[in-house]
C-alpha cells in the first residue's frame, strides 16, 4: 500500500509539473467520459431500470389485432372480447381494461378538460399499487349504476383541490355527472405510458363499466388492457393461449370476430422497444468519441514520454524493474482518467439537462435519467478502464529505453521507430472513427432535411388550433353539436387578423384518427376485404384554414345541411384507388357498413399526411359536420400574421366561452408545433449524433496537429540538414504534409470500410436516404481530408522556416 501511495504522490507531482499537458489531457478525457456518462444515464433510465411496479417483468400489454393486417400496431377491441379473454385465460393472475376518457371538470373554477382513464376495478391491484388516501375501486363498482366513483391523482388533488384531505367521500362534477371521490394516488405514481393510446398520465380514474346491453360486439372501443402473468408463465405462452381463445371467438362470433385477434407484449417492451435502435446508435457514437479521446491522450503521453527518456533510463540503470516503471506510468494515466472522470461527471450533469431539453419527450422515461449509484459506478469503471487503455501502450514503450543511446552526453531525442508507428496507428484510428461518426451525422442530417421537405398536404404556418369537447349531458342531441361550433366559428371570424376558421374532428399529425371500411358503388367488395379509410368531420372553411387544395368538384357549403343529400369529399389517393381512369365526382360510397346510406362525392382534395411526414398517405374522406356531428372538434384559425397567434388564443377561447362558459378549451397551440413534435425524435437523434461527430472531428484534428507538430520538433536536425544541403521550403512542406496526408488517407479508407458496415444499423432512423449514400460518404471523406490537410499544413510551414544553422548548432 505504501508503494501505491508513493506512486500516487509522484504521479501528482509530475502532472502538476506539466500543467499545460495535464489540462489538455484532462479536458479531452472529460469530454469523452462525460458524454459516455450522460448517455449511460439515459440507457440506465430507459433500458436498464425496471418499471416502478412490483414484479414489473410479469406485466404485459394486451391489444386488439387485425389478422388481415399483421404489420399494424395493436389496436382497440370490444368489451365483450376483453371479458372473454379475462374469463377463459389461465396464464394471468389478473387482467384489467383501460379506456381513455376526456371529461370536463366543472364546479370549481374555470372549466377544465381532464385526461382520465376508465379502468377495471382490479386495475390498481394488477399494478400492485394502493391509494395514498382512501381506497381503490370495489368489484361491485365495475357494474353500471355503481360506477359513479373516482380516484384522483396526487397532482390533480393538489392543483385543483388544494390538497384538501376532506375531499374523500365528497362529490365532484365531471361532464355534468356527480362522482364521489374514494381515493387519492401516491405522489410518485405514474401510469405506464402506452404508446399510441390516449392513456398517457391520466389525472383521475373511474371504473370501466360499459353498457353491454346496448353494445355491439363489433364495437371495438376499448383502448388497451394490462395483465399480470402468473409466476413462470412467459409472454409467448400467454400469446399462444390467447391465440387459441381468439380462434374460439372467431368460430363462435363469425360476424364480429372474423379477423379479430389479440396481441400480448411485455409492458417494458411496449414502452422502450421502439427507441432501442436510436439508443444503441447513441451508445456507439459516444463510444467512438471516447476512443478518439483515448487515442489523443495516448499520443500526448507518447510525446511526453520522449521528454522523460533520460529519467526513465536513469531509474532503469539504477535497478528499477520494468514492471515498477510501468506501474508508475499507469498510475499517472489512471490518475489523469480519474480527474477527467470527476470533471466528466460535472459535464454529464449539465449534459443531462441539455439532453432533456433537446429530446422534447421524444424518448419515454428520459425524464428519469440522472446520476444514481449505478451511473456513478459506471463512471468509476470507465475512468479506470480508460486510464489503463490509453496509458498501457505509452507505458510499455517508455519503460524499455535504449540505455546506451539515452545516457550518452548529447544523445539524440529521437522518438524511435516503434513509438512513431504507434502514434501513426493512433492517428489513423482517430480519423477512421471520426469519419464513421461524421457519416452517421451526415446521413441523419440529410434524412431530416428530406423529411422537412415532405409536403404534408397543408400549410401549418400562422395557424392556431384548440379543441373543445362538448358535455354529452348538456348537449345530448347530435344536432346540437354543429349549432354550437357554427356559432363559435362565426364569432371567431369577426376577430382582427382572422382569415379562415375551420373545425375538424381529428387534426392532422395530432396522433388521433378514426377509420372505417369503405365500399364504393359498383365494386364488389365483401366486408372482410374492405379497405379502411380515415374519415374526418369538417366544416366548409376547414380546407381554407389549412389551405388544402381542391383538385376537382367543390367543397362543402351552407347547402350541405342535415336534411340535404349526404355529401362527402375524398382525397386524391382515394379517388385514384377506386376510379383510376375517371372522375370520382358524382360517384357514391358507403362507410362503416354495407347497410349504411350512400354518400355522394362532391369534390376531391389533395392528400394530407395525417399520421406523420414519414408515414404513407392512407385513404381519406371528409364529411360535413352538419351531417355527421361530433362532440369533439378542433377549431383551426388561420391568422394574417404569426405574431397574432399568441394574442389570438385568449380571444378565440373567450368566443367559445361566450357561447357556453362551461365548455373547457384545451390543447391550445400552433399547428406548426404539431408538425415539429411529429419529427421530434428524428430531430433529437440528428442533433445528438451531430454534436458527437463535431466533438470527434475537433479531437481528431487536434490529434493530427499534435502528432505533426511533435514530428516536426523531433526532426528539427534532419530538416536543418536537408535545408543546408539545398532543400527549399516547399520541399519541406511537401515532406511534412505528405507524411500527414498518408496517415489521413489510410484513416479515411479504413473509416469508409467501417462506415459501410456500421451505418446499416441506422436504417430505421433514416428517411429517404440510403445507408450507403455516395454523396454523404464522398463529402465527409473530402471534408475530413481538407481539415486534416490544414492541420498538417500549419506544422509544415513552421518546419519550412527552420534556420539550418540554428538547428545544427542546437543539436
Amino acid at each position: 500500500m505504501s508503494g501505491f501511495w508513493q506512486d500516487m504522490k509522484y504521479g501528482m507531482r509530475m502532472l502538476l509539473k506539466r500543467r499545460g499537458f495535464t489540462a489538455i489531457a484532462i479536458l479531452t478525457l472529460a469530454l469523452g467520459i462525460g458524454a459516455n456518462t450522460a448517455i449511460f444515464s439515459v440507457i440506465n433510465a430507459v433500458l436498464l431500470s425496471p418499471l416502478p411496479f412490483e414484479n414489473a417483468e410479469r406485466l404485459v400489454r394486451l391489444g386488439g389485432r387485425d389478422l388481415r393486417k399483421p404489420e399494424e400496431l395493436p389496436s382497440t377491441f370490444s368489451p365483450e372480447d376483453f371479458y372473454d379473454w379475462r374469463e377463459r385465460s389461465t396464464a394471468f393472475e389478473e387482467v384489467a381494461a383501460l379506456d381513455g376518457w376526456s371529461p370536463s371538470l366543472t364546479g370549481a373554477g374555470e372549466p377544465e378538460r381532464i385526461q382520465a382513464a376508465k379502468v377495471s376495478a382490479n386495475f390498481f391491484s394488477v399494478l400492485k399499487v394502493n391509494p395514498a388516501a382512501g381506497r381503490a375501486f370495489l368489484p361491485d363498482e365495475e357494474r353500471r349504476g355503481n360506477h359513479y366513483v373516482v380516484v384522483l391523482s396526487h397532482a390533480l388533488w393538489q392543483r385543483r383541490f388544494g390538497g384538501d384531505p376532506s375531499i374523500i367521500n365528497k362529490q365532484i362534477e365531471l361532464s355534468s355527472q356527480k362522482l364521489t371521490v374514494v381515493g387519492i394516488m401516491p405522489r410518485d405514481f405514474q401510469m405506464p405510458r402506452l404508446t399510441g393510446e390516449d392513456l398517457n398520465q391520466p389525472e383521475l380514474w373511474v371504473p370501466f363499466a360499459p353498457d353491454l346491453q346496448n353494445w355491439s360486439r363489433s364495437g371495438r372501443s376499448v383502448d388497451a388492457a394490462i395483465g399480470r402473468l402468473k409466476p413462470g408463465v412467459t409472454v409467448e405462452q400467454a400469446q399462444t393461449e390467447l391465440d387459441a381463445i381468439g380462434q374460439q371467438l372467431r368460430q363462435q362470433y363469425p360476424q364480429s370476430n372474423a379477423s379479430a385477434g389479440v396481441s400480448v407484449v411485455s409492458l417494458y417492451e411496449q414502452l422502450v422497444g421502439a427507441t432501442r435502435p436510436a439508443l444503441f446508435v447513441f451508445v456507439a457514437a459516444v463510444g467512438f468519441v471516447l476512443l478518439i479521446a483515448c487515442a489523443n491522450v495516448a499520443n500526448l503521453l507518447l510525446a511526453r514520454a520522449s521528454t522523460r527518456h533520460k529519467e526513465i533510463a536513469i531509474r532503469t540503470a539504477l535497478g528499477a524493474r520494468r514492471a515498477r516503471i510501468v506501474r508508475q506510468l499507469l498510475t499517472e494515466s489512471v490518475l489523469l482518467a480519474a480527474i477527467g472522470g470527476a470533471l466528466g461527471l460535472l459535464l454529464a450533469m449539465w449534459a443531462n439537462d441539455l439532453l432533456l431539453a433537446l429530446s422534447a419527450g421524444a424518448i419515454p422515461r428520459f425524464e428519469h435519467a440522472g446520476l444514481d449509484g449505478r451511473v456513478l459506478l459506471f463512471t468509476l469503471l470507465i475512468s479506470t478502464v480508460t486510464g489503463i487503455f490509453f496509458g498501457l501502450a505509452p507505458a510499455l514503450h517508455a519503460s524499455k529505453p535504449d540505455l546506451n543511446e539515452t545516457l550518452k552526453d548529447g544523445g539524440r531525442t529521437s522518438a524511435g521507430a516503434g513509438r512513431g508507428r504507434v502514434r501513426s496507428l493512433l492517428v489513423v484510428s482517430e480519423i477512421a472513427l471520426s469519419l464513421v461518426l461524421l457519416v452517421g451525422a451526415g446521413l441523419l442530417i440529410k434524412s431530416f432535411v428530406r423529411l422537412q421537405s415532405v409536403d404534408p398536404g397543408f400549410e401549418s404556418e400562422n395557424v392556431l388550433t384548440m379543441t373543445v369537447f362538448l358535455n354529452g349531458t348538456k348537449y345530448p342531441q347530435d344536432e346540437q353539436h354543429p349549432l354550437f361550433f357554427d356559432q363559435v366559428v362565426e364569432r371567431a371570424r369577426s376577430l382582427p387578423g382572422v382569415e379562415h376558421v375551420g373545425v375538424v374532428s381529428n387534426l392532422p399529425i395530432s396522433g388521433n384518427f378514426d377509420r372505417r371500411p369503405i365500399y364504393p358503388e359498383g365494386q364488389l367488395i365483401s366486408e372482410g376485404e374492405a379497405q379502411d379509410t380515415e374519415d374526418y368531420m369538417v366544416n366548409a372553411d376547414y380546407f381554407g384554414a389549412l389551405r388544402i387544395p381542391l383538385r376537382e368538384g367543390r367543397l362543402f357549403n351552407r347547402e350541405d345541411k342535415a336534411d340535404a343529400p349526404l355529401a362527402v369529399v375524398v382525397g386524391e389517393s382515394t379517388a385514384r384507388r377506386f376510379w383510376p381512369n375517371e372522375s370520382a365526382v358524382g360517384k357514391r360510397i358507403k362507410l362503416g357498413d354495407a347497410s349504411n346510406p350512400w354518400l355522394n362525392i362532391v369534390g376531391v382534395v389533395g392528400d394530407v399526411r395525417h399520421y406523420g411526414l414519414d408515414k404513407p398517405v392512407n385513404l381519406q374522406v371528409y364529411l360535413p359536420h352538419t351531417q355527421r356531428p361530433s362532440q369533439q372538434m378542433t377549431i383551426v384559425v388561420r391568422t394574417s400574421q404569426a405574431s397574432a397567434e399568441a394574442g389570438l388564443a385568449a380571444a378565440v377561447r373567450n368566443q367559445v366561452w361566450a357561447v357556453d362558459r362551461d365548455q373547457p378549451v384545451y390543447d391550445i397551440k400552433p399547428m406548426s408545433r404539431y408538425v415539429a413534435d411529429s419529427i421530434a425524435e428524428r430531430r433529437f437523434s440528428m442533433l445528438l449524433v451531430a454534436i458527437f461527430a463535431a466533438v470527434a472531428l475537433v479531437l481528431a484534428v487536434v490529434g493530427i496537429y499534435g502528432v505533426m507538430s511533435y514530428t516536426v520538433s523531433q526532426r528539427t536536425r534532419e530538416i536543418g540538414l536537408r535545408m543546408a544541403l539545398g532543400a527549399q521550403g516547399r520541399d519541406i512542406i511537401k515532406l511534412v504534409v505528405g507524411q500527414g496526408m498518408l496517415l489521413t488517407l489510410l484513416g479515411v479508407v479504413t473509416g469508409v470500410a467501417v462506415a459501410f458496415a456500421v451505418t446499416r444499423a441506422m436504417s430505421s432512423l433514416l428517411f429517404g436516404v440510403s445507408v450507403a449514400d455516395p454523396l454523404i460518404f464522398s463529402g465527409v471523406a473530402l471534408l475530413l481530408t481538407l481539415v486534416a490537410f490544414a492541420a498538417c499544413y500549419l506544422p509544415a510551414r513552421r518546419a519550412a522556416r527552420v534556420d539550418p544553422m540554428e538547428a545544427l548548432r542546437y543539436e
